[in-house]
C-alpha cells in the first residue's frame, strides 16, 4: 500500500524490526583499485545483519553521497525483512568503475564496490551452501582438493566410449571433460570453452574473448 493508507483487506502491512539499542557491530576496510572505504554491519541478537554503514575516501563527492543513501536503502531493507541473499543476487557481478584488483584474499577482483561488498558479506553471513548456489567461493575454498563446495563445479561429465561392436559409420557419443579450463577470477566457478578462450556459465565473464 501507498504511504498513508491503509492496507487493503487481507493484506499484511510491513512491520521494521529495529535492531536493540545496543548492538554488536563489525566493520571491515576495503580497496577496489585505487579507492578505499570502511563498511560497518549492524547486528541482530542472533548475528543477522541489520543495517549498513558504507563509507569512501572520498568524502564530499558525489560517489560517496550515493554510497551513504545507498546504504541507507539497505538498512531499511534488511529491517523490513528483505533477506541478506536477495541483496546479494541484486547487487553482484554489477559493473562500474572502480572495478578491478581488491585487497582482500578471500575475493580478489570486483567488477564494482557493490559487487565486491556484497559478496564479502556474502562470505561473512550466509552459508557455504548458499554462496556455492549463488557462485560465490572464497580463494581457499576454491584451491582445497575434493572441496564439497566446489563439486557442482569440478565433477568430470562421463565420457562414453565407443562400443567396437556397434554399428560402423556411427559416431560416438561423447562428452569430453576440461580438466584445463581455469576457474572465472570473479566467482570462482570453472569456466567452459568457447572458441579459443574460456567463458563462465554462471555469471558470463571471459577469460579474454568479447
Amino acid at each position: 500500500p501507498r504511504v498513508g493508507t491503509a492496507p487493503a483487506d487481507g493484506a499484511v502491512a510491513p512491520r521494521r524490526a529495529r535492531l536493540p539499542r545496543t548492538r554488536n557491530s563489525r566493520t571491515f576496510e576495503f580497496r577496489v583499485v585505487d579507492c578505499k572505504g570502511f563498511v560497518t554491519i549492524g547486528e541482530y541478537d542472533d548475528g543477522r545483519p541489520g543495517e549498513m554503514f558504507l563509507r569512501v575516501s572520498k568524502q564530499g563527492s558525489t560517489l560517496a553521497g550515493i554510497m551513504d543513501a545507498f546504504s541507507m536503502s539497505v538498512s531499511y531493507g534488511l529491517q523490513y525483512g528483505v533477506p541478506l541473499r536477495t541483496f546479494v543476487r541484486a547487487f553482484t557481478s554489477t559493473r562500474f568503475e572502480p572495478a578491478g584488483i581488491t585487497d582482500d584474499p578471500d575475493l580478489r577482483i570486483a567488477t564494482s564496490i557493490l559487487d565486491y561488498i556484497f559478496r564479502r558479506l556474502a562470505v561473512d553471513y550466509l552459508g557455504v551452501d548458499e554462496r556455492t548456489e549463488l557462485g560465490i567461493l572464497t580463494s581457499a575454498e576454491r584451491t582445497v582438493p575434493d572441496s564439497p563446495a566446489l563439486a557442482p563445479y569440478t565433477s568430470a561429465p562421463a565420457v562414453e566410449t565407443r562400443d567396437p561392436a556397434a554399428a560402423p559409420g556411427r559416431a560416438p557419443a561423447t562428452s569430453p571433460a576440461n580438466p584445463d579450463a581455469p576457474y572465472c577470477m570473479q566467482c570462482g566457478v570453472r569456466m567452459q570453452r568457447a572458441g579459443s578462450c574460456h567463458a563462465c556459465p554462471s555469471c558470463g565473464n571471459t577469460s579474454g574473448c568479447s
